[in-house]
């Protein structure tokens, strides 16, 4: 009986409470109360715990696939034969490698085939003139081709990466001039 008279009086307390319109002088009132607090704070923890599991798995995910790209990259490198320099002088002279939207690309058949011709002379008055061709093996991942073709004194690089090679740019190189005393 003790029991149901005190949680009448705490009802009856509460229930005057929200039916007057005087301002109270509780201090608590407008502060959110405790168990707010501490949903509040453990929620921030969570995110916070959170986000660091999410960074330590994001540098494991890291640190395993920058090994698995190397091996993947050392794999597929291609060998120094396999580039064939003359022919990939004419795939570059022929505009194999420029985009569809390149104006100076040929488009029609006539133009093709007078590329193809322009290309296969080109390639061979290189080759026979005696272009440079270097291989530069980059750590086994990748390798950079460069022909300097001596006659239109221009370099050509290219990059050899998971089984093909690559036209990267090409670059004129100025010429030795001789000075005549």
């Amino acid at each position: 009986r003790t029991f149901s008279r005190t949680m009448a009086a705490r009802s009856d307390n509460t229930s005057s409470r929200s039916g007057s319109n005087s301002p109270s002088n509780d201090p608590n009132e407008g502060s959110p109360a405790p168990s707010e607090i501490s949903t509040i704070a453990l929620s921030l923890l969570g995110t916070f715990v959170a986000a660091r599991c999410l960074a330590v798995v994001s540098r494991l995910a890291t640190a395993l696939a920058a090994p698995l790209a190397g091996f993947y990259l050392m794999s597929t490198c291609p060998t120094n034969d396999s580039f064939d320099a003359k022919k990939e002088l004419k795939r570059v002279l022929r505009g194999d490698y420029k985009a569809d939207t390149d104006p100076s690309k040929p488009k029609n058949f006539l133009k093709k085939a007078l590329a193809k011709v322009n290309a296969t002379l080109e390639a061979e008055a290189a080759a026979f003139a005696g272009c440079n061709v270097e291989i530069i093996d980059l750590l086994g991942l990748v390798k950079l081709a460069s022909i300097n073709n001596s006659i239109t004194k221009t370099s050509y690089y290219f990059l050899g990466a998971v089984n093909k090679w690559r036209y990267i740019m090409a670059k004129d190189f100025p010429g030795k001039e001789t000075k005549n005393d």
